[in-house]
């Protein structure tokens, strides 16, 4: 398929991260496709990050950099760069998170399979060069994601289904934005990637490519801080409604899981942490779910 009359546009959701920014930015601007647009949205820093922008981009006329009041988490910020990207008439949108940077021919590759699909996802490779495993399938019965490590890959295939999305990479067109809106805000942090590669699995192949690459600026496994949990476990009742619009939701497999999931985070990782901040999070997540409070902390 031929792509080139298409405008494409880069997504970029920065957060405190005024080192890394620039690496990210600048992996863009090299790619062999170049992009028509990179919409930088910035969750209201406080490192600096505004000055560094302006320092190296000012006079950048492709890239538009937009300040939000407050920090609205990854979902929030490509809520809001999805939107511009969208109202702008952008063909196809790729979000990138600032911790990551594309090898200069990612989007020519991604572009290769844009016959096959309408969401796809590249390769992902962490700072020492270790390759991400993350071929995965969201499993409708119990809400949770279920990964396969990279069996596709190491058996041959150069691309994989798979039902899930990735706001590292993420590589979208407008036709299934149209049908699935823009990233759900509520989310905050934690599984709203997720749940919009599962809407748009609904309307297209979503694919994992094997040799469209993204480079990770730190390593992977970071310690997840007591709040991640509090997320992880509230978003699951945000997961609950997207099952329930889609009438696939099955209660009893449903909070089995959960409940397996809820002692497992106040158990293991209480232990892990030395912190009892976590079952007091878990406690407040739950709760909080159930009154349909979603807000940041």
């Amino acid at each position: 398929m031929d792509n080139k009359a298409e405008k494409i546009a880069a997504i970029v959701v920065t957060f405190n991260r005024k080192d890394l920014l620039p690496k990210c930015l600048d992996g863009i601007l090299k790619q062999t496709r170049p992009v028509d647009h990179i919409f930088l949205i910035d969750n209201a820093s406080t490192d600096g990050t505004k000055e560094i922008v302006e320092e190296l981009y000012k006079n950048n006329p492709l890239i538009s950099y937009t300040i939000l009041p407050e920090n609205s988490g990854s979902a929030g910020g490509f809520h809001e760069g999805v939107k511009a990207a969208y109202e702008e008439g952008m063909d196809w949108i790729w979000f990138l998170d600032d911790d990551v940077s594309p090898r200069s021919n990612c989007l020519e590759k991604m572009l290769e399979y844009s016959h096959i699909s309408k969401c796809m996802h590249p390769s992902k490779l962490d700072v020492n060069g270790e390759e991400f495993l993350w071929e995965s399938l969201f499993d409708t019965a119990l809400g949770r994601v279920t990964f396969i490590p990279n069996l596709s890959f190491k058996n041959g295939k150069d691309f994989t289904f798979v039902n899930v999305g990735c706001f590292e990479g993420m590589f979208i067109h407008r036709d299934i934005v149209e049908k699935i809106g823009f990233p759900d805000k509520r989310f905050f942090i934690g599984g709203d990637d997720t749940m919009y590669g599962f809407s748009a699995s609904l309307y297209t192949n979503v694919i994992f490519i094997k040799d469209a690459i993204i480079n990770k600026l730190i390593p992977f496994g970071t310690v997840m801080k007591p709040t991640a949990f509090y997320y992880s476990l509230r978003n699951q009742f945000l997961v609950k409604d997207y099952l329930k619009k889609y009438e696939l939701f099955k209660p009893n497999l449903f909070y089995w899981y959960f409940t397996l999931y809820v002692l497992y985070v106040c158990t293991k990782h209480t232990y892990r942490n030395r912190s009892l901040r976590i079952p007091l999070y878990v406690v407040k997540a739950i709760i909080d779910g159930n009154r349909k409070k979603f807000y940041k902390l």
